[in-house]
């Protein structure tokens, strides 16, 4: 099941839809893959902030959360989830990339930030800050 919750004062990007979606897919996917829940829920809700003057896209899921390990800083500052090769699946061929992508796609050729956290109670969030 999906949830939408969209501002409608979130400002136009001028990044091309399909980045956008090279961005996005991935962690939909991760959300979905790790559930390990039949009942997935994921919502995507965007805001604008307009005193800081940015805007957040979240996709938030009501699975098991992210293993502690992947949310741990390398000496880059960045988690061990968005990093090339990561992954938690038993078949490691052809897996690591998705969140890793996302990050580098987001960061070097839009240059937005991307996090992710867990929730209190359950789940995951990874957050994009896109600065307008």
């Amino acid at each position: 099941n999906f949830d939408l919750k969209l501002d409608e004062n979130l400002p136009k990007v001028p990044i091309n839809e399909f980045v956008v979606w090279e961005i996005m897919e991935p962690l939909i996917q991760n959300s979905i893959d790790h559930a390990k829940r039949s009942d997935i829920r994921i919502s995507i809700i965007t805001s604008y902030n307009t005193d800081s003057k940015t805007s957040q896209v979240q996709v938030i899921d009501n699975g098991r959360g992210i293993a502690p390990d992947l949310l741990e800083l390398n000496e880059r500052g960045i988690k061990r989830i968005f990093q090339e090769n990561v992954s938690t699946k038993d078949n490691s061929e052809k897996t690591g990339y998705g969140c890793y992508l996302a990050y580098e796609i987001s960061k070097q050729r839009c240059g937005w930030n991307m996090d992710a956290e867990n929730l209190k109670e359950g789940g995951c969030c990874f957050t994009i800050t896109i600065p307008n």
